[in-house]
């Protein structure tokens, strides 16, 4: 057993079946071990210093309901972006730290609810409709909720610009969803859409360094893929953080048709990027485990 860390994952040399631990334990040796993980052991049974990195990156969004969702995370190479995403923003991450409180919980996901039922961004005023609170109320919460960027707004025209994973603006990745066409900020975000929605949803994007189309079809109400076309694409995902995710990583994380593209992408860029090659199956982990729990209950 390590004595410096917490081991998450452990893959089982017989049956191949990937082990992780049940909810409140720090690691698989104090789930399944006949005795705790050594850090448990030293310090007399107390969980003083062996808590993995997923309880401390995990926030309570509501309670009961922690984003990420570690309990869908079960490929090493998602848990990995994860986690890396969260060491690189250091410093944005904690504007999500934190539970929302009711009315801001409430107005994120009427908001998310809305922008998937009506195909485009909900005006101020149908989403104080839809919760019964007057156009100022709105605003104040909303521009609450953009402070948290959970959101984007038009300050000048008061309308909704954005709210993961949703755009009102042409991404280059089109997610069709209980019959309406929208945009998403990304390929993650597009991934997560069907988790979020509990729906099946198509995702139409292009490779990002030859355009070749790139069409994505899911199963088990967004929990699985259904069908890839090209079934080798990958996605990049990007690192780069300033102010909000939508205007700094977002237009970076993208669908490549195979690996040997992203590859050349990664070359001609100026600078070096830093981020995660994910196969469509790892990247659906990560979109599911952002996404999932925001309508929740």
């Amino acid at each position: 057993m390590p004595v410096d860390a917490c081991q998450y994952f452990y893959e089982c040399t017989g049956c191949g079946t990937l082990l992780r631990p049940k909810p409140g334990d720090c690691c698989v040796f104090c789930s399944y071990g006949s005795v705790p993980c050594p850090a448990i052991q030293t310090s007399g049974g107390e969980d003083l210093c062996c808590q993995s990195e997923e309880s401390r990156l995990a926030t309570e969004i509501r309670p009961g309901v922690q984003r990420p969702d570690w309990s869908v995370v079960t490929k090493p190479a998602a848990r990995e972006a994860l986690i890396g995403r969260n060491r690189a923003w250091a410093g944005p991450s904690e504007k999500w730290i934190g539970t929302l409180t009711t009315l801001q919980d409430l107005t994120w996901r009427t908001v998310l609810e809305l922008f998937g039922r009506l195909g485009r961004p909900p005006q101020l005023s149908e989403v104080g409709k839809a919760i019964g609170l007057a156009p100022e109320q709105i605003r104040v919460l909303v521009s609450e909720l953009q402070v948290r960027d959970l959101l984007g707004i038009d300050n000048a025209a008061g309308t909704i610009v954005y709210a993961y994973p949703f755009s009102g603006k042409a991404t280059g990745h089109r997610v069709e969803l209980h019959g309406s066409k929208l945009n998403a900020l990304c390929a993650i975000d597009a991934l997560g859409v069907g988790g979020m929605f509990r729906s099946d949803v198509t995702i139409e994007s292009s490779c990002r360094a030859c355009e070749a189309k790139i069409e994505i079809a899911t199963a088990e109400a967004g929990k699985s893929l259904r069908s890839a076309r090209p079934a080798d694409a990958v996605v990049w995902y990007d690192l780069a953080f300033s102010r909000s995710a939508a205007t700094s990583c977002c237009p970076s994380i993208a669908f490549f048709c195979r690996d040997q593209h992203l590859q050349q992408w990664l070359a001609g860029q100026i600078s070096r990027r830093a981020g995660y090659r994910l196969t469509l199956n790892e990247a659906l982990e990560v979109g599911r485990a952002i996404f999932e729990p925001i309508l929740a209950s």
